[in-house]
């Protein structure tokens, strides 16, 4: 049986992400890309402008650039680099462009999206990204999902939400994950607790977002262990 091809995820960070990466490696293109060209950059940012390069053939399976579009993208001024930019939207987009963009609705768009191994929120960035560069490139789009690249964004939603408890000694209660994430909670020694929630599938994840997820996952066991350990001995201690 013929190996099926490799699903890349879609890009999910803000189209102005993208482009001052670019922008940042207008001096010169390294023999091999890594997050840490981006230091000004969060982890989570790094490892989305890794995942965008690779979905748009800019690197390699070994992270290395392909060259030399990777530097003609740096260094192009705006027009020359939506020239550039525009058959790789068409090329690696296809599954979605091939819809027909004026005649789409936001939930065509999002499904055709599922196609690219994102869910979640995920999802949502993803398509946020591909309307934003979709208007970048003057790509023709349907009033439907035109209008969503003018939308605010979301509005915040209050940290506790409604007929959710508060914990004991006033924390806030873990939230519920959403559908297909996980969620885990971790009580500070010196009071109040950390919870941290994946919303992304763990099994499509690029190995740069894994790798750093689970350990992530392993920190937060470790320091549980001593605090769960000592609940004992503190019991121990107040009997006569």
């Amino acid at each position: 049986m013929a190996n099926e091809p490799v699903v890349k995820a879609a890009p999910y960070l803000p189209l102005k992400t993208f482009l001052s990466a670019l922008d940042n490696l207008r001096e010169g293109v390294p023999k091999r890309i890594d997050r840490a060209i981006w230091r000004s950059q969060s982890g989570a940012v790094q490892a989305q402008i890794m995942v965008a390069l690779r979905f748009f053939g800019l690197l390699d399976d070994a992270d290395a650039p392909t060259m030399p579009l990777l530097e003609k993208l740096a260094r192009a001024d705006e027009m020359e680099r939506k020239k550039l930019l525009k058959p790789l939207v068409e090329q690696h987009y296809q599954k979605i462009i091939a819809h027909d963009l004026t005649k789409m609705t936001p939930a065509m768009l999002s499904e055709a999206m599922e196609g690219f191994g994102v869910s979640g929120d995920t999802l949502r960035k993803s398509v946020t990204f591909f309307l934003q560069i979709a208007k970048y490139l003057d790509l023709p789009l349907s009033p439907y999902i035109k209008d969503k690249t003018r939308s605010s964004p979301r509005t915040r939603r209050t940290p506790r939400a409604a007929g959710t408890a508060a914990a004991p000694g006033g924390a806030p209660a873990p939230t519920q994950p959403p559908a297909g994430g996980s969620t885990t909670s971790v009580t500070l020694h010196g009071g109040g607790t950390v919870t941290m929630t994946v919303t992304a599938d763990v099994w499509t994840m690029p190995p740069d977002d894994r790798n750093f997820v689970l350990g992530l996952v392993d920190k937060i066991q470790e320091y549980a262990k001593p605090s769960a350990a000592a609940k004992p001995k503190e019991k121990a201690a107040g009997q006569p």
